[in-house]
């Protein structure tokens, strides 16, 4: 069976469409259940006067988010001369599909394809898909810790401890462990069966990280892609809240953003619908921000990340059709045959 079929880019018309209206019901679903919480009268009284500049502003930091994603995605290819024999028109195709989060159907199918019809084998393809994974979340976790040592120093007392703490201490002694462990034992592990060659991919993909900032003017764009696209989108859920009367603190507003994106909308089912929207909102309301403005801040941020990129990714369609023909090609046997010997000398995985 295909990677792609973890994804919804071989779904018939209507299946899309069901899918389509799936997201939509759990997209409103949530704002609703959060407003009954909130009190209805509440958030239809903060709805009723938005503040049209600032969401224009919102949309527009999506669509640069949008580009700064774009650049991001570029650099996982091309770290330590990885596979990157992929078109400026599929690269855009996979990007639109990944931001905007639905067709990839919660999982990273469309990525490990894209890997694949650029040139890498299935382990590359396996250890690259990590990358992205790895790149995203540690990218996401500078601003955030960054955010979180302001809020310490400062003595702001939203968002609590239990949020800040961890997010100025965490990801520097998690990534350095991992990184230490990566150069140690990752080329011991990568031969080796099960749970270990789990690991070992880990470990590949960790040292792929580590040394995109250790060659920051090689890999610099694909860095500041990457930051660009979470602060673009932090600066759109601030400009939604802000829509709505409330200037939340911006270092409290990067902890509590990155708190309810471990979950990111090219993981989560269907894009995130419904389920972000609610970690988002209620994060912000437990990090000192007004319900009504929690709501309709994310809400409205939401619909911009979520609905209009999905046209895009509709008409990117036929181009991920074609990928994933590449991909069934790299299915097939004769094709395995040709990854022999590839797993210890792979270009991608330099010592």
């Amino acid at each position: 069976m295909g990677i792609l079929s973890h994804s919804y880019v071989k779904a018939k018309s209507h299946r899309l469409l069901l899918m389509t209206a799936l997201a939509a019901v759990l997209y409103l679903a949530g704002g609703l259940v959060l407003a009954w919480i909130a009190g209805f009268d509440k958030v239809w009284n903060a709805a009723q006067h938005p503040e049209w500049p600032w969401l224009a502003a919102s949309l527009g930091l999506v669509a640069l988010a949008f580009v700064g994603y774009y650049f991001g995605y570029r650099g996982v290819g091309r770290v330590e001369d990885g596979p990157d024999d992929l078109s400026h028109a599929d690269r855009l195709a996979v990007v639109a599909a990944g931001f905007g989060g639905f067709l990839a159907h919660g999982g990273t199918g469309i990525d490990r394809a894209v890997m694949l019809a650029a040139g890498a084998s299935e382990r590359q393809a396996t250890v690259r898909v990590t990358l992205l994974g790895g790149l995203e979340h540690g990218i996401l976790a500078i601003p955030c810790s960054v955010a979180a040592m302001v809020v310490l120093a400062e003595g702001i007392p939203e968002p609590p401890l239990d949020f800040s703490i961890p997010w100025a201490v965490g990801p520097a002694v998690g990534f350095a462990v991992a990184y230490r462990a990566s150069e140690r034992y990752r080329d011991q592990l990568r031969e080796r069966e099960g749970w270990r060659e789990k690991l070992a991919i880990l470990l590949d993909a960790t040292h792929l990280v580590a040394a995109m900032f250790r060659r920051p003017l090689r890999y610099g764009d694909a860095i500041a892609g990457m930051l660009l696209y979470w602060l673009a989108d932090m600066w759109a859920l601030w400009a939604g809240m802000a829509a709505f009367g409330y200037r939340m603190n911006a270092a409290t507003e990067m902890v509590a953003f990155g708190t309810a994106a471990i979950l990111t909308r090219r993981t989560g089912p269907l894009g995130g619908a419904g389920v972000l929207g609610v970690a988002l909102a209620a994060t912000l309301w437990y990090c000192g921000a007004p319900w009504p403005a929690a709501i309709l801040g994310t809400f409205s941020y939401r619909f911009f990340a979520l609905w209009p990129p999905q046209p895009l990714s509709f008409l990117m369609l036929p181009r991920l059709h074609r990928l994933l023909e590449v991909e069934r090609d790299a299915d097939d046997p004769t094709s395995r045959e040709q990854d022999v010997g590839e797993t210890t000398n792979e270009p991608a995985l330099k010592r």
